[in-house]
């Protein structure tokens, strides 16, 4: 077993998942103080369990988290895994590597796992029990262990001698032990004390049952009399109830044929009824038939006109096509002659229009002189009529503007008024809604404290949730552990069962043998038929030897036949021991029975059947089973070697005195076997009802939490509701104020319009005064311009006239131009429009053409179509005539069913009434019977209330002429009376009691006997660790008694046990002086002595007792570089079995190293590991020492 990795994150100063593989040898891990390597050191100590963080150097257990740095940010969490190769087995578990993980939160949570499984602390510190690692061994040395070595504290000192001597299991089981007998004690004594509490109860307990019985015999005979009474009343009413029963039955005969014939009138007016109703219905089918019918000859009438309608308008559009046709060719005819006209028309035309030109251009020049002067006095007559335009505008838009200024004196008048009446009515909506604004205010107060209410009420279920949420949570993890724990055991359990089921471990023979079930009279091997203590397992099975796998047989005829069977299937040899042969043998135990150191008779030990207990001493019965060798070698001496005696390590010494002995491998403990199953078994019982019990604790947290969520989603409606409320009332709220808010605007407007309107009022006045006197300017510069008006246009009307008169020649020769040049292009377009529609009427005739053709194929076609629907519309006809007869027939045959239907229901309304005379008479009989049924009751209730009897249980207790007489039942119950007050539980509390007394009477025993078993166990404890003590202790004195001459190069060191007589407690006391001094007390020595002591003893107790690794922590530092060369070789010589992991900073250490990892701390607070070589080390320890 060796350290394989140490893996930290988050540690101390190891922020980033930090990798340290080991390997067997020295490993040294080196750097400058303050580096972080011991943070190193205090991971491997605080995942095998160091629950002292003091020690760990800090305060509480969130200080071995990294605590951040400059760069980094703190973490929430530590981890450290520590891997092991347990190839070789030492640690008692079944995996060849171990990993053990510590995670530590800052909430102060921590856990433990075992190679990822969630663990307890204690499953640890058992896993690396007795094997030097953990906090209480020597595989962790720093300069405190070395303290506690050489400290004058006896405790400190003896927890490492312990554990090098290998008894601290011991000492374990002995503290479990003495806690269990504590315990035990204490319930012996709680025992007692309800035990001595029941034996007082018992005795008036039994007075008590004793009149309970005597009241419980009269009750019986009161009982008796009383039920016969209660038979006789109700069987005489039974007899009425008969009689009356049999009447009823008569009337309810009649009833019921009464009945089924009104039944069966009602059934044939339901059929007559749903007769009509069908009739109805097909009725009501034909008629929509009909219709449809009807609705299909008007479309298809429709289509035959629609059809009709586009065969003459096909033949009227081909008539007109035709005359179309004869029209264009006329017309293409006029057209040719007409274009012969024009083109010499325009011949003419052309000779006339030059000879009027040159007329025009003389006129033309003539009157542009006239035209000139007319045009400038218009433009002074049109600037003139501008102005007054101009003038009449502005009188206009004054008049305008005074009319506006009047209309707006007469508005502000009237607004003045309004504002008034508008102000008051805000002033009193103000007012209403400031009210109502103080009410919503209240009334949000009032909600806000529920919902707060509420919210805190909420806040607290979600706390109680989550409590129930965690406690789910562990016992989920609690759970999940023991279903791992029944896994486990299960598995191995399987294993033990396939061992037993194929007898694994016995030879082939007595395999073959004992599988073969058509061998009679085998009954089973020695190992199968008896029972060992765990105790005293190795030493029977080493005293039966070969013997264990001896078959034992009914007789020597089944030993026969099962050879036979051997030999014939060439199976081997067994032996075979046949019950009514073999005879015990037993020692006279009175011979050795009070030596020390004897443990009885091998045959007293083991337990069998009473059939096997020949056998047993046969094989047993001369075998005496002692503590140690040294207790075997000297009783062998005392009986001189007559018996066999065998020792619990497995040591014998044979009759005659041979003895065989060392070490025993136990693979195939076939005595253990069966004790292991059982174990196995109780230990899978133990934790399946520790699975119920969890099971059933997290059933009730899960219903608690249900309920909560449910509270908590009640209360979320509760709050969500209660929000909308709030929010309804801040709208109400907000919308109150701003309707105030907009109101006081409104009335702040209107008191602004109301001061602006006097203003307003006081300058239209002023405005319209001044429009007036404007007024009055303009109409008499108006009047002025007028006149020169009047004087220009009479110069310009007599110049005009002569103007016209050469313009009217003028125009008159422009307008022949004008018109022949007019007739000219006429002429030329209409002789192009010719020419184009004649080309247009020569494509148009070729289209009617091709219309005309096809206006004749539609018409073919139509007329086919009409044919075929006209045969359709007949078919029609044919169809509604048949439907309309049938339609007859049905209402014909409704009206006959609807007489038959009332005559049928005259006939039931008499069946009817028949029916309710006889049901009244029966209900008068049935009235009579429950009358007298209630009677009974009375009575079967008085059985049942006084005597919880049914009448039939009561016929069990009739007796036939019994004198049923009234004063001997009441001096019965006179009887009861006098008893007075009757405990009738004290019965069953006398055997409850009584139960109870005889079952803690057997608890007190078996806990005496445990206490007894437990005392022993504590004994042989001690014995055993008085021995392994002695024996250990005395190879670590010899040890260091070599090893401190080595280190100190001579001198002498020696240890001591003070007190002999009590060497489990005794202080141990260290002799040690170094060479050339004399012999001094060690609390005198140097440092650096003091230190190569501790180093000498820790070297003696690796040397004894090698533990899988060893982790140093600067324990060399006080020595001197002579010390320390000596140290270092010593170390090389101890790394060949056990695993070095130091700690330091001296040269000497590292030169014997095998590997080396520096820690450095580049940035402040986070630390870092490095592979080194040994110049690299060197430097890094100069640094440190510098």
């Amino acid at each position: 077993m060796y350290l394989k990795k140490l893996e930290l994150k988050g540690f101390k100063s190891f922020p980033v998942k930090t990798d340290i593989v080991f390997e067997n040898g020295i490993t040294s891990i080196v750097g400058p103080n303050g580096s972080g390597k011991s943070n190193v050191l205090d991971a491997i100590r605080w995942v095998l369990g160091e629950q002292s963080i003091k020690s760990l150097r800090g305060d509480k257990l969130e200080d071995v988290i990294f605590v951040g740095s400059d760069t980094k940010k703190p973490m929430n969490y530590c981890e450290v895994i520590l891997t092991i190769d347990n190839k070789d087995g030492i640690l008692d578990i079944d995996y060849s590597e171990v990993a053990i993980k510590r995670r530590a939160y800052r909430s102060g949570e921590s856990e433990f796992y075992i190679n990822n499984k969630l663990c307890r602390l204690k499953d640890i510190k058992e896993l690396f029990l007795d094997t030097g690692i953990g906090r209480e061994g020597y595989s962790i040395i720093e300069q405190g262990k070395i303290d506690e070595i050489l400290s004058n504290n006896s405790n400190n000192r003896r927890r490492v001698f312990d554990e090098a001597c290998g008894i601290s299991k011991y000492r374990y089981k002995k503290q479990e032990g003495e806690k269990n007998l504590k315990n035990t004690k204490e319930n012996l004594d709680r025992i007692n004390d309800i035990f001595y509490e029941i034996e007082n109860q018992l005795k008036p307990l039994e007075i008590q049952k004793d009149k309970s019985l005597k009241y419980m015999r009269l009750k019986d005979e009161l009982k008796v009399l009383e039920v016969n009474n209660y038979i006789r009343e109700i069987e005489f009413l039974d007899l009425q109830l008969k009689e009356l029963n049999n009447h009823s039955k008569i009337l309810l005969d009649q009833l019921n044929e009464s009945s089924e014939i009104k039944n069966k009138q009602e059934q044939e007016i339901l059929n007559l009824e749903k007769d009509i109703s069908f009739l109805e219905e097909k009725i009501t089918d034909f008629n929509e038939n009909i219709h449809k019918l009807k609705a299909e000859i008007d479309h298809k009438t429709a289509d035959l006109n629609l059809l009709n309608e586009k065969i003459k308008n096909i033949e009227n559009n081909k008539e007109r096509k035709e005359k179309e046709l004869i029209e264009l060719e006329l017309k293409r005819e006029k057209n040719e002659q007409q274009l012969w006209v024009l083109l010499d028309e325009n011949k003419k035309l052309n000779l006339n229009l030059k000879k009027l030109e040159e007329q025009s251009n003389f006129v033309q020049e003539k009157t542009s002189k006239y035209r000139e002067d007319l045009k400038i006095k218009e433009e002074k007559v049109e600037s003139l009529k501008n102005n007054i335009i101009n003038l009449l505008d502005e009188k206009n838009e004054k008049n305008i503007r005074l009319s506006s200024f009047n209309t707006n004196l007469e508005n502000i008048q009237n607004r003045q008024a309004e504002l008034k009446k508008e102000l008051k009515d805000i002033n009193l909506r103000v007012a209403d809604i400031q009210k109502e604004l103080n009410k919503n205010l209240k009334l949000k107060n009032e909600y806000n404290e529920k919902l707060n209410k509420l919210v805190k009420n909420k806040n607290i279920e979600i706390n109680n949730l989550n409590k129930l949420k965690r406690d789910i949570k562990e016992i989920e993890i609690n759970i999940n552990n023991k279903n791992l724990k029944i896994n486990e055991y299960s598995s191995k359990l399987n294993i033990y069962y396939e061992m037993e089921k194929q007898y694994e471990g016995f030879n082939k023979g007595v395999k073959q043998v004992l599988k073969n079930k058509n061998l009679k009279g085998i009954f089973g091997a020695v190992a199968e038929i008896i029972k060992v203590p765990k105790k005293y397992e190795t030493a029977i099975e080493v005293a039966l030897g070969a013997v264990v796998q001896n078959i034992i047989t009914q007789d020597e005829v089944s030993a026969k036949l099962a050879i036979e069977y051997l030999k014939k299937n060439n199976l081997g040899r067994v032996t075979f021991l046949p019950l009514n042969i073999i005879k015990g043998k037993k020692i006279n135990v009175n011979e050795v029975s009070k030596f020390k150191g004897f443990l009885g008779i091998a045959s007293d030990i083991v337990e069998c059947e009473s059939k096997f207990q020949n056998i047993i001493e046969n094989v047993l019965g001369r075998t005496i089973l002692v503590e140690n060798i040294d207790v075997a070698i000297k009783l062998g001496k005392i009986i001189n070697h007559k018996y066999k005696i065998v020792t619990l390590e497995g040591d014998v010494f044979n009759a005659g005195g041979a003895l065989t002995g060392g070490s025993i491998r136990t693979v195939n403990n076939l005595l253990s076997r069966k004790r292991v199953i059982r174990e196995f078994e109780q230990n899978i019982s133990d934790f399946n009802i520790d699975l119920e019990k969890l099971i059933r604790e997290k059933s009730i947290l899960e219903n608690k939490l249900e309920t909560k969520e449910k509270d908590i989603f009640n209360l979320d409606i509760e709050i969500k509701n209660q929000e909308k409320i709030n929010l309804t009332i801040d709208s109400n709220i907000n919308k109150l104020k701003e309707d105030i808010y907009n109101l006081n605007n409104i009335k702040l407007k209107l008191e602004r319009e109301k001061n602006g309107l006097k203003e307003n009022l006081d300058y239209t006045n002023k405005c319209i005064g001044s429009l007036k006197e404007e007024i009055n300017k303009l109409e008499e510069e108006i009047l002025k311009l007028e006149k020169e008006i009047k004087y220009i246009t009479q110069q310009k009307e007599n110049n005009k006239q002569k103007y016209e008169k050469d313009l009217e020649i003028l125009n008159n020769t422009n307008l022949d131009f004008a018109k022949l040049s007019q007739v000219y292009k006429n002429n030329e377009k209409e002789i192009h429009r010719i020419n184009e529609e004649i080309d247009n009427i020569k494509k148009e005739l070729n289209q009617k053409k091709e219309e005309i053709k096809k206006h004749q194929m539609e018409r073919e076609e139509l007329g086919e179509r009409l044919i075929l629907i006209k045969v359709e519309k007949e078919e029609l006809k044919e169809r509604i005539n048949d439907v309309e007869k049938k339609f007859k027939e049905y209402k014909k045959e409704k009206l006959i069913i609807l007489n038959e239907l009332k005559n049928k229901k005259e006939i039931l309304k008499n069946t009817e009434e028949k029916y309710l005379d006889l049901k009244e008479s029966l209900y008068k009989l049935d009235s009579k019977i429950d009358k007298l049924e209630v009677s009974q009751e009375n009575y079967f209730n008085n059985l049942w209330e006084n005597y919880e009897m049914t009448f039939h249980d009561a016929l069990k207790l009739k007796v036939d002429n019994i004198d049923v007489d009234k004063k001997k039942i009441e001096n019965i119950k006179l009887q009861i009376k006098k008893l007075g007050n009757v405990n009738l539980d004290s019965i069953e509390e006398y055997k409850e009691v009584k139960k109870r007394y005889d079952f803690y009477k057997e608890q007190k025993q078996d806990l005496e006997k445990s206490i007894q078993s437990i005392e022993k166990l504590i004994r042989d404890l001690e014995i055993n660790m008085r021995t392994e003590f002695s024996v250990n202790f005395e190879k670590i004195n010899k040890h260091f008694i070599v090893v401190y001459k080595k280190l100190f190069g001579g001198g002498h060191g020696e240890l001591r046990i003070v007190d002999k007589s009590n060497i489990l407690e005794s202080d141990i006391e260290i002799i040690a002086q170094p060479p050339g001094k004399k012999l001094k007390n060690i609390n005198l020595l140097s440092g650096g002595e003091k230190a190569l002591t501790a180093i000498s003893i820790l070297f003696a107790i690796l040397l004894t007792k090698p533990t899988p690794f060893c982790i140093l922590d600067e324990i060399e530092a006080p020595l001197d570089d002579a010390n320390i060369y000596r140290y270092g070789e010593f170390l090389k010589e101890l790394s060949k079995n056990t695993q070095f992991i130091i700690i330091t900073h001296r040269r000497g250490t590292m030169e014997v190293s095998d590997y080396i990892y520096g820690v450095t701390m580049q940035e402040k607070g986070v630390s870092k590991v490095v592979s080194l070589e040994l110049k690299q080390a060197k430097k890094m320890t100069e640094e440190n020492v510098g």
